[in-house]
């Protein structure tokens, strides 16, 4: 075998494995039931409900795989999302290595100056001579393909393009959003297709009919998907473009700037991003006017608006989590590979879009791990990922070439340890990702769901106020057909489209609960108890109503539900007993899990401080003592859960003190 075939046998192993370890580690993490994460893009693929701009490629996707007889409907959806992870990985494999391989090469050009300046000196001292001298070197000169300079290896570029790709490919953030149904990993991909298209055309700016219109067509499909992910999609393209042009034309040429493309391409890719657009989006326009009217149920409920109950970190950058969770060293060897492609005339229109991405993820940071949604810029901080990724191969690849054209001692040992270096990354990753991102182990959400949703009584009715739990029991109904006879009341949403009419259709003793909400913004207590009389009512609570509302309810479980006429201490302390069983099945649910479930925990603790406050100011302390028990259980199973422990405190020194405090006689 010669070295040639020795070193594209290599390549070509080495890019299948860069694709097909995160597609069988994502497959294997992906969530085979209900997640909180994915809750609103099972909503809007599964169930065909329009949520926002976005979901223009997901949707179409987990429709069709939702035909595939291959595991749950939430399975099926995570599928497309590990697909996508896979054609991502492929894709940025290619252009790291194209990128360490030029960055490697002399450039033809770089004696040409010189060339010049010495034809112009023999000008002006022997102008007969200077007509024999060539205007160009030889080297410089025809449009032969190039061999590899020496010192250029393939193979160190493929083994390092390959452990670039599985540092970014393994990392938490592309396995969380490759995990789940809907996830970033979509947009993610499309832009890496728009900037592979992006490079063609800068190569053959006017012979490239075909790939103008499919990067146009890729740009718009983008956009669709994720409209912030199709904006850095474009700005990186451009910055493809405009570098190429100014670092001058087809390798080998002159140093005259690229002529740009002709008009007609342009007008042909924006035309091919307009259609794919406005294909891929009208859905939006036309769910609303389907005969069911839920079907505009999700207008007002978006992404942003979890923010509330989601117990993410605070914005950083893609930088700043590298140099915190990696290191310092990796991001210097990062920095010093993008300088050292700034550099080189090859490379410099290859690095230019990683670049962008970078400046792009540094202006408008995403949050680090969204826990009840995902961040709308989430791509941003997946492509700004990758960049990171390659800036450090292209430092680890100029380091290892620079130690091995010297003569000093161990040059060859230091360069392999330094390739060694590099792969600790893949395995750092990975073992983060494995904690953050394993979705499999994952069941606690659907305890929630079976606790909360499917043991309510029949024909019941709840009142929901979190746009988590809305999403939660939606997501129930379409991804398993359940409890179809339960009316869910969302009250953010009462006041949009035909949700009203929708809730009147199925109970008319809905109509004085709807009065009160657009007169008055808040229900009133004949309204409620009007429906408790026909169905079992389970409500949210809501910390501004009155005192004479609260009196009506009781903890039932995950639930408070609401009475039709004013309760008694007793029937609160008969039923506490029995509504610690559902929290109970919760918690177990919550200890056993292999990887802690951040959302369910945050949830539960929600729903149990809730049930506290209701308790404790209808006078019964010993009740609510129970209940933040159960939150200090939760804290000390959940290190995401906070308050536990200090509320019980505050509690307890609260008994103390109305224990000690001395009656006064009358």
């Amino acid at each position: 075998m010669s070295s040639g075939e020795e070193r594209c046998w290599l390549d070509r192993s080495l890019a299948l494995l860069s694709a097909a370890l995160p597609f069988g580690l994502s497959l294997a993490r992906a969530a085979s039931s209900g997640q909180w994460r994915d809750d609103l893009t099972a909503v809007r693929d599964l169930g065909l409900v329009a949520v926002g701009v976005g979901g223009g490629l997901s949707t179409p996707l987990a429709q069709a795989l939702s035909l595939i007889p291959l595991g749950s409907r939430t399975f099926r959806a995570a599928l497309g999302s590990a697909l996508a992870l896979a054609l991502a990985s492929r894709l940025l494999y290619a252009m790291v290595r194209r990128l360490l391989l030029e960055s490697a090469r002399p450039s033809p050009l770089a004696g040409a100056s010189w060339w010049r300046r010495l034809r112009r000196a023999a000008e002006l001292l022997f102008p007969a001579a200077a007509a024999w001298v060539p205007a160009a070197p030889p080297a410089a000169a025809g449009t032969a393909p190039r061999a590899p300079a020496a010192g250029v290896s393939p193979r160190l570029a493929s083994v390092l393009s390959a452990i670039a790709v599985l540092t970014a490919a393994l990392s938490p953030t592309w396995q969380r959003e490759a995990t789940v149904g809907g996830g970033a990993m979509l947009a993610t991909c499309g832009a890496l297709v728009a900037l592979a298209l992006a490079s063609a055309c800068a190569e053959h700016a006017r012979h490239a009919g075909r790939a103008w219109i499919g990067l146009g067509a890729v740009l718009g499909a983008t956009f669709a998907e994720s409209p912030p992910a199709g904006l850095a999609a474009l700005a990186a393209s451009c910055a493809v473009l405009y570098a190429r042009r100014a670092s001058g034309g087809p390798a080998g040429a002159d140093n005259a700037p690229a002529a740009g493309p002709p008009r007609r391409l342009l007008a042909a890719a924006a035309g091919a991003g307009l259609l794919a657009a406005a294909l891929l989006l009208a859905p939006l326009v036309l769910r609303p006017l389907a005969p069911r009217a839920w079907a505009d149920i999700g207008r007002a409920l978006t992404a942003g608006s979890l923010a509330a109950l989601d117990v993410a970190s605070a914005r950083t950058t893609a930088l700043a989590a590298w140099s915190r969770e990696i290191g310092l060293v990796s991001l210097l060897i990062a920095a010093a590979g993008m300088a050292i492609a700034l550099l080189r005339p090859r490379a410099r229109w290859l690095a230019a879009p990683f670049l962008v991405l970078l400046a792009l993820d540094t202006l408008l940071p995403a949050r680090a791990a969204g826990v009840l949604s995902a961040d709308p810029l989430t791509p941003l901080r997946s492509l700004a990922v990758a960049a990171i990724a390659a800036g450090s191969a292209l430092g680890a690849h100029a380091a290892v070439r620079a130690l091995l054209g010297t003569r000093v001692p161990f040059a060859r040992s230091g360069a392999a340890l330094l390739v060694v270096f590099q792969l600790t990354l893949v395995a750092l990753t990975s073992e983060e990702a494995g904690f953050a991102a394993d979705r499999s182990e994952q069941a606690a959400a659907e305890v929630w769901t079976d606790e909360a949703y499917g043991s309510l009584d029949p024909r019941s009715a709840i009142l929901v106020r979190s746009p988590a739990i809305a999403w939660r029991v939606w997501a129930a109904r379409i991804t398993r057909g359940e409890r179809p006879d339960v009316v869910v009341i969302p009250i953010p949403l009462l006041d949009r489209g035909q949700v009203a009419a929708s809730l009147l259709e199925d109970e008319r003793r809905l109509a004085p609960l709807l009065r009160d909400f657009a007169l008055a913004g808040e229900p009133g207590e004949f309204a409620l108890s009007t429906l408790a009389d026909v169905r079992p009512l389970y409500v949210e609570l809501d910390p501004r109503w009155s005192k004479k509302l609260l009196g009506h309810l009781n903890v039932a479980g995950i639930w408070l539900e609401y009475a039709p006429q004013p309760l008694g201490a007793s029937d609160r302390k008969l039923a506490t007993a029995q509504s610690i069983v559902p929290l109970r099945r919760v918690l177990e649910a919550l200890s056993a899990a292999a990887v802690p479930d951040t959302s369910t925990a945050a949830v539960l603790a929600s729903t149990m401080r809730g049930q506290s406050d209701v308790v404790s100011l209808l006078g019964e302390r010993v009740v609510a003592q129970s209940f933040l028990d159960r939150l200090g259980e939760l804290a000390q199973e959940d290190p995401f859960v906070s308050g536990g422990p200090s509320r019980r405190a505050v509690a307890g020194i609260r008994q103390a003190f109305i224990a000690r405090r001395p009656v006064r006689r009358r």
